[in-house]
């Protein structure tokens, strides 16, 4: 498939995958042909794993999301159900921890009042004995929510940076100034050091000063947006919605809004359309049937 690819596209700059064995194999073989070509891991796929790494050991994490789990299945359809744990995925479910990890955070920090006012047709006591029965097991893991917090705060700290400065030579240096404020505890640095190999090793693979793509989420979110504008369009507008697709990747600024209005003609965008696409099915259907339709005569 890469080779067809090829054939049709030319030689890539740089392939985002996650670790696959069968897609990491494929990409090897086609770099044994193009070795020029920069394969990234993914950092949404590698920090997952690093934690799926680490805490799918933890016995104790294991339990907090067994616990959570029965607690939003005895909390359906009860007056507490607004303040039950959010679902779990059933698949990647190292994607999404933040939900769980900052739900029971919110909840042991919750001051009792606002419970009370949520429900105001049950008394006070009848509350407190409710709260003890369905949530009382939280109390358990108070002294593991900091260091789960952390640790996410670790990795979804490194996937901002790359997903919206890229990867180059400069994102360890930068990553390490911004750990440098966390106060990351001691127990903590085993796993910090892995985020610090991951980026380590991708870094070694970019040969000069440019920057590269972590993640194909970026590539993702610009063809969702495209997919969300393009709704809104004509049909016939669909070709110039193409056009959006560059500017989605740009930082619009007034200035280059209004420099850019100010020094490019709609005709001389028409044309260059024109040039780029050519004619348009439509357009081309109306050529050859708009001339049939005049000489037909009405009986």
């Amino acid at each position: 498939m890469l080779e067809k690819v090829t054939l049709q596209v030319g030689i890539p700059l740089q392939i985002v995958a996650d670790s696959g064995s069968n897609l990491k194999k494929g990409i090897k073989l086609y770099q044994e042909n193009y070795p020029q070509v920069i394969y990234t891991y993914d950092v949404t796929h590698a920090m997952a794993n690093l934690l799926k790494k680490e805490l799918l050991a933890d016995e104790v994490f294991q339990s907090f999301l067994s616990d959570c789990h029965q607690c939003r299945q005895q909390l359906q359809q009860t007056e507490l159900a607004f303040a039950a744990p959010p679902s779990q995925r059933a698949q990647c479910r190292y994607f999404n921890l933040e939900r769980l990890v900052n739900w029971a955070t919110s909840l042991l920090n919750c001051p009792l009042d606002t419970l009370y006012q949520l429900m105001p047709l049950t008394d006070f006591q009848a509350i407190n004995e409710r709260l003890k029965e369905k949530f009382l097991w939280l109390d358990k893991y108070q002294n593991q929510l900091p260091s789960w917090r952390m640790m996410l705060k670790i990795t979804r700290s490194l996937e901002k940076q790359l997903k919206t400065l890229g990867l180059n030579k400069e994102s360890l240096n930068k990553f390490h100034k911004e750990l440098s404020f966390l106060g990351i505890s001691e127990n903590l640095e085993p796993f910090k050091q892995s985020v610090f190999s991951y980026l380590e090793s991708e870094v070694k693979l970019i040969q000069d000063d440019r920057t590269i793509l972590a993640t194909s989420d970026v590539l993702e979110s610009i063809f969702g947006q495209y997919k969300r504008f393009s709704k809104r369009c004509p049909l016939q507008e669909l070709r110039s919605m193409l056009l959006t697709i560059p500017i989605l990747t740009m930082n619009l600024t007034k200035t280059l809004i209004k420099q850019a209005l100010e020094t490019i003609r709609g005709l001389d965008l028409s044309e260059w359309i024109n040039e780029i696409f050519g004619q348009s099915m439509l357009s081309k259907r109306q050529a050859v049937f708009s001339s049939a339709d005049g000489d037909m005569k009405t009986a």
